[in-house]
Formats: C-alpha cells, sequence, structure tokens
C-alpha cells in the first residue's frame, strides 16, 4: 500500500488530478476485492505534514479508499501543500484498522500507548479526535494523550463527554 500512495503522491503532484485505478502499478490485487478502512498519514522531514482517514463510508474497494485518503492527506489544512520538489522528503504511513472496540469509564489509561489508537467522539458529534500509537516521541504515556486530545479537540478533554474507541492496525511505513 505504501508504493501506491507514494505513486498516488507523485501523479497528483505532476498532473494536478486524481490518477485513474488503470494509471496505478498495483501488485496487490486483494486491493481491489477487498473493502478496507485505511488511515494515511504523510510525514516530510519525519514530522506529520497530513493525515486523513474515513469514519463514515468506505470506498468500494480497498485501493479506491487508499487514493482518496492519500489525496485527502496531502491536502490536509492544518498543513502547508507538497509540492514536487517535496517528494524525495516524504514518508508516508498507512494504517488498516482490524478491530475497534468501545470504551469503558477509565479504561483508556490502562491501554498501552505504543500499540492502541484512541477514536474520540464528542456525544454531541461535534468534534472528534484520533490519536495514533507511535506518532510522536513526546507522547509516551496515556496522560501525554490525553493532553494531546485537548488541543487536538480545542478544549478541555473530559471522558464523560466523549464516546471513546480502542483501535487497532496493522501497520505499513516507508520508513
Amino acid at each position: 500500500m505504501i508504493k501506491i500512495a507514494k505513486q498516488v503522491i507523485e501523479f497528483y503532484l505532476k498532473n494536478n488530478r486524481v490518477p485513474n485505478i488503470d494509471e496505478l502499478i498495483v501488485l496487490d490485487k486483494s486491493l481491489v476485492s477487498r473493502r478496507a478502512n485505511l488511515f494515511v498519514t504523510i510525514y516530510k522531514w519525519w514530522i506529520v505534514h497530513g493525515s486523513a482517514w474515513n469514519i463514515k463510508e468506505l470506498e468500494v474497494t480497498a485501493l479506491q479508499e487508499l487514493i482518496k485518503n492519500t489525496i485527502e492527506a496531502m491536502n490536509d489544512s492544518r498543513f502547508w501543500n507538497l509540492v514536487l520538489s517535496d517528494l524525495s522528503d516524504i514518508q508516508v504511513r498507512v494504517d488498516e484498522i482490524i478491530s475497534r472496540d468501545v470504551l469503558n469509564t477509565n479504561e483508556i489509561l490502562k491501554l498501552d500507548p505504543l500499540k492502541k489508537w484512541v477514536l474520540a467522539i464528542k456525544k454531541d458529534r461535534e468534534k472528534l479526535a484520533v490519536i495514533l500509537p507511535n506518532i510522536s516521541p513526546l507522547l509516551l504515556t496515556w496522560e501525554d494523550f490525553i493532553s494531546s486530545l485537548s488541543k487536538k479537540l480545542d478544549e478541555k478533554f473530559e471522558e464523560k463527554n466523549y464516546d471513546l474507541f480502542a483501535i487497532t492496525t496493522k501497520q505499513e511505513t516507508s520508513f
């Protein structure tokens, strides 16, 4: 999936459009025959540059999901736009979600922050934040993650106001 994501990035930067499936080299044919919930993170100089994940409707195939989320990660409004000269400085991480489990009160503090993600969705559905494992060397404990959630949500994170999920993924990276 990493090679495909990198092809998508390069194609988009060179042609200023999303590639068609037949314009990509896809060696893993299972990507066109199955669905998958994928989270794409793009790094530049080892710092997060953008990320995207489809929490609602999945695309018809894993390949379409990968293309869509790669393009959205490239255009993440929190960061500057990538340009063609950035290609040599880009790293990619693709996480395929394999389980999503509801967390009960205080269970967040029992998770291994190096292995589990946390998805926090405000009960009124107005805000959402995702924290990935190993996303930053500064996030080592769940107290660090809770601080990060507060920043991402732009409010003090209070567990009672959120539906929380522990997420397990299978990860591929280019680094």
